[in-house]
C-alpha cells in the first residue's frame, strides 16, 4: 500500500531503498506524497529483487531513473549483504546520473515512522545470535502531531535483552519518558522490549520504513546534508565475521 508518508515539502523526486532486512523494499516519493511502493515479502534475494522492484515503481509512475533527485538508501544496521546490495545500487544510480545519495539509520527510520509522542525512543533491531541493535532518540515537536523530529543521541549499540534497562538507565537523563520501539515483524526485537521493566511503554510498529527514509532524506537535503556517491557508506555497528575473525 502507498500511503502519505510525510509532511514537509520538497520539490524533488526520491527513491528510497531499505534492503537491511527480509521485510524491506522501495519506494518513489514527490512533494511529500507517497507515489509507489513496492515490499520483499520475506524470501527474495535483494541482489536481485530490489533492481526487479525499481523497474516496477518506475514503470507504474511512468518515470525513469534519470528523473529522479535524490537517492536514499537505509545504510545499516542489519543484514551486512542486504546493506551492501543498497549501498552499492545506491552509489550506482547516483554516479550514473549525477545525483545526491543518502544514507538513513534503520534505527532513525523506525523513530521516524513511528513517530511516538514521548520525549524519548528507543528503536529496537534483531542483531541475531541473542542480541538487539539499539538506539536513542529525542524528540522535537513539529507544526502537526506526525512532523515531529527524533535526534540522534549518540551511535547506535548491540545488547543484550537482559542489558537494555540498565543501558537506559545509564544513557537518558533522570526521569526521561521514554517509548520502546520495534518492528512488526520482528519478534527478537518485540521480545527484548516485552522483557523491559512495565513502566516503559512499548511501541509496534507495522508496514515498510521507506517513506521515512525518504523523509529523512528529504529533510536533510533541505539543510544541505546530503551526500555525494563516494561518501555513502555502511553503518553496520556490529564488525562483519571476516573482521571479527582476522589475524595478522
Amino acid at each position: 500500500m502507498c500511503r502519505a508518508a510525510w509532511h514537509i515539502i520538497a520539490a524533488m523526486l526520491i527513491l528510497a531503498l531499505d534492503t537491511t532486512n527480509e521485510r524491506g523494499g522501495a519506494g518513489i516519493f514527490k512533494n511529500g506524497d507517497c507515489l509507489a511502493t513496492a515490499e520483499n515479502d520475506g524470501h527474495a534475494n535483494y541482489s536481485v529483487l530490489i533492481f526487479e522492484m525499481v523497474e516496477r515503481l518506475l514503470a507504474d509512475t511512468r518515470l525513469k531513473l534519470a528523473d529522479i533527485d535524490l537517492f536514499a538508501v537505509s545504510n545499516g544496521p542489519g543484514s551486512f549483504t542486504g546493506i551492501r546490495v543498497g549501498v552499492a545500487a545506491t552509489q550506482g544510480w547516483g554516479t550514473a546520473f549525477g545525483r545526491p545519495v543518502c544514507g538513513v539509520s534503520e534505527l532513525a527510520a523506525l523513530a521516524v515512522q513511528a513517530q511516538p509522542q514521548s520525549g524519548w525512543a528507543a528503536s529496537l533491531l534483531d542483531a541475531r545470535r541473542g542480541e538487539v541493535y539499539a538506539g536513542l532518540f529525542r524528540r522535537f515537536p513539529g507544526p502537526a502531531a506526525a512532523s515531529a523530529k527524533y535526534e540522534a543521541q549518540g551511535q547506535g549499540w548491540i545488547s543484550k535483552s537482559a542489558d537494555l534497562a540498565e543501558a537506559f538507565s545509564q544513557k537518558l537523563p533522570a526521569g526521561a519518558n521514554l517509548t520502546c520501539l520495534a518492528r512488526e515483524h520482528d519478534q527478537a526485537a518485540r521480545r527484548a522490549a516485552e522483557a523491559l521493566p512495565g513502566a516503559i511503554p512499548r511501541q509496534v510498529v507495522p508496514g515498510l520504513l521507506v517513506p521515512a527514509i525518504a523523509r529523512i532524506a528529504a529533510e536533510r537535503s533541505a539543510e544541505g546534508k546530503v551526500q555525494s556517491p563516494a561518501e555513502l557508506d555502511a553503518c553496520y555497528i556490529r564488525r562483519t565475521d571476516a573482521e571479527l575473525h582476522w589475524r595478522e
